[in-house]
């Protein structure tokens, strides 16, 4: 597992877990201005004082960073087994994660994809375990797609992987 984390990372993992760059700051008593310029890579020792201590607080909320370029969220042994019984779905936690790497608006990609910006709005209201599961089964589909043109991978429906996409954040 990754010690470090990227400022795409961080961006991403607070947003799923509902977080303010206020709440990060209180976490690592630091200025919300202080986490919002280490998201934009404006910082230039923020991950390598704070990446253990993120770490660890995103670990205890179920989401590891196995690489530079991926986040896993981490299920429970029996929420395992829904992995296995759809490889091809799409979670909550993927919908939300690669829109954020992507730094895309809901309505942005909401239009990219022909649904509803309500659609999107409604989906990631879903708990970040809830595989998704639109009455357009063609929702998915084209999500993974967009996602996929734009060079993210779902292994499996809890993990992220965004291969060939290069962080700004060059102050790790």
């Amino acid at each position: 597992m990754n010690k470090y984390i990227t400022c795409t990372q961080l961006r991403a993992a607070r947003n799923i877990l509902g977080l303010g760059v206020r709440d990060i700051g209180l976490l690592l008593k630091v200025s919300k201005d202080t986490v919002n310029k280490a998201e934009l890579g404006k910082t230039r020792d923020f991950f390598h004082k704070n990446s253990a201590g993120l770490v660890d607080f995103f670990e205890r909320n179920n989401i590891i960073f196995p690489t530079e370029y991926s986040i896993r969220y981490q299920l429970s042994k029996t929420d395992i087994q829904i992995i296995h019984s759809d490889k091809n779905g799409l979670s909550r936690f993927q919908l939300k994660t690669a829109r954020l790497v992507l730094s895309i608006n809901q309505s942005d990609l909401a239009k990219e994809v022909s649904v509803a910006k309500r659609v999107i709005t409604r989906l990631e209201q879903l708990p970040n375990e809830a595989l998704i599961n639109p009455r357009d089964h063609g929702v998915v589909l084209r999500l993974k797609n967009f996602f996929e043109l734009h060079n993210i991978e779902f292994p499996d429906p809890f993990y992220v992987f965004f291969k060939k996409y290069i962080d700004n954040c060059t102050s790790r």
